[in-house]
């Protein structure tokens, strides 16, 4: 066990023990030390973001940790702070994950040709004065989205003056009262670990609650480029396109390989991506992997959605390579060691995602029978992420991806014929019409 590296394992999502199994016989070389998630089950036991942080570092020194792996954002977050105190530890700097995370400070330090954006106190006494003078700045239509969060959630768009109040009020309640969201986590759930690790001065609405009004764009489509930082060198490994429904270009299903964009908006989508993270490189980021999402706007130029750390894994970028492993890829990174190249295939690959819209049992949502079923089936792969008995919350809100509960990879077929035959396969393993993702 002594030639192992021990490394610690973050989440704030379950990690079934099937998976957990998986890793500790393919990364053998790795002693994985699973520990408590952040979330609502031990929310007595660890309060704050700080709290959390404080155990892992009791864990590190006590354990002798050679290396930490996060799953999310929130938890590179707390790796970077890890990585900050302890220097064997490699990683991010807290500062250049948490401008990720915070999305006023993505838009304003990060982004080099930032849309017009304001940041919204909701604590504010006269919130809404300032939301009213927010949108003669911004103007119409409008996104709303928090300042904190990923994965599309709460996001809501402003077609006229009077929406703006009560969207701001409804997500100040959603935020306020609602249990822990590892999509959209509250400021009362990192302000103390804020307080410690960044510089307030610098960035003064860091302890604020704060959602973003920002310009709404008139999207061609959306690109999604993944890569990674390795000693200080910007690595891109994948340029894929999000799939959206026609007749609903709110609701994501999925992502396909090879993006259908012109040579050139690709390229300049890289070239931007490379910019972005340069800003983020010059912060401190460094030994991890991270993802930008891009809209291309009607004129074919990039406008820059949001930036993600961590993501362990990113199951897009497994299923369309012909070469190597993102999770090996990951625990190299962070161990400090020479980086083994992936390869993308140019195979067709569509990953199309189950998102929940309501809660319940999952035997209730899905047809697990038809699951096995389309799982025979020639250039398909089925993952579902709860069993029978689990029950299943749904997370999303306004349409955005939310946690999905299995995704689908379809390969060897045109764009037009995966989304056929993704809508095929949902209509069988989904027993509900109105859960359909086009409706």
């Amino acid at each position: 066990m002594s030639s192992h590296k021990k490394t610690l394992m973050i989440s704030v999502l379950p990690f079934p023990a099937a998976v957990r199994n998986d890793m500790s016989v393919k990364y053998e070389d790795h002693h994985f030390i699973w520990v408590p998630m952040l979330n609502d089950g031990n929310a007595d036991t660890f309060p704050d973001l700080l709290t959390y942080t404080d155990m892992l570092k009791d864990i590190v020194t006590r354990e002798h940790v050679t290396g930490v792996v996060s799953r999310l954002d929130l938890e590179t977050l707390v790796h970077a702070a890890l990585s900050e105190e302890f220097p064997h530890i490699f990683g991010p700097t807290v500062e250049s994950c948490f401008l990720a995370i915070h999305k006023f400070y993505s838009r304003t330090v990060l982004d080099l040709n930032p849309i017009p954006c304001e940041a919204l106190d909701l604590d504010s006494p006269t919130i809404e004065e300032d939301a009213d003078l927010a949108l003669q700045r911004v103007g119409l239509p409008a996104f709303l989205k928090p300042g904190l969060g990923t994965g599309s959630e709460a996001v809501c768009k402003i077609n006229k003056k009077e929406e703006l109040l009560p969207t701001i009020l409804r997500i100040k309640m959603t935020l306020t009262e609602a249990s822990f969201n590892p999509h959209n986590p509250s400021i009362h759930l990192l302000r103390n670990f804020v307080a410690r690790y960044i510089d307030t001065k610098k960035y003064p609405l860091a302890l604020r609650q704060v959602v973003v009004l920002e310009k709404y764009v008139d999207v061609k489509k959306k690109v999604t480029v993944d890569g990674y930082v390795n000693n200080g060198k910007i690595n891109h490994l994948l340029t894929i396109e999000s799939v959206y429904w026609p007749s609903r270009w709110d609701n994501v299903a999925g992502l396909y390989h090879p993006c259908r964009a012109t040579t050139q908006v690709k390229t300049d989508i890289v070239k931007t991506f490379v910019e972005v993270v340069e800003r983020m490189t010059a912060l401190g980021f460094d030994n991890q992997v991270l993802h930008g999402e891009f809209f291309v706007k009607s004129s074919g130029e990039p406008s820059l959605v949001e930036v993600n750390v961590g993501r362990m894994g990113l199951s897009h970028l497994h299923a369309c390579l012909s070469q190597g492993d993102p999770v090996r890829l990951q625990l190299q990174l962070v161990s400090g060691e020479g980086v083994h190249p992936l390869r993308v295939g140019e195979r067709p690959v569509f990953l199309g995602y189950i998102v929940p819209r309501s809660s319940g049992p999952a035997r209730d949502y899905i047809n697990f029978d038809k699951v096995d079923e389309i799982s025979q089936e020639q250039g398909v792969r089925v993952v579902v992420k709860v069993g029978r008995n689990d029950h299943i919350t749904m997370l999303g809100q306004g349409g955005g991806l939310g946690d999905y509960v299995a995704r689908v990879v379809v390969e060897g077929l045109s764009y037009e014929d995966s989304m056929e035959k993704f809508k095929l396969f949902s209509e069988r393993m989904l027993k509900k019409q109105e859960w359909f993702a086009w409706l």
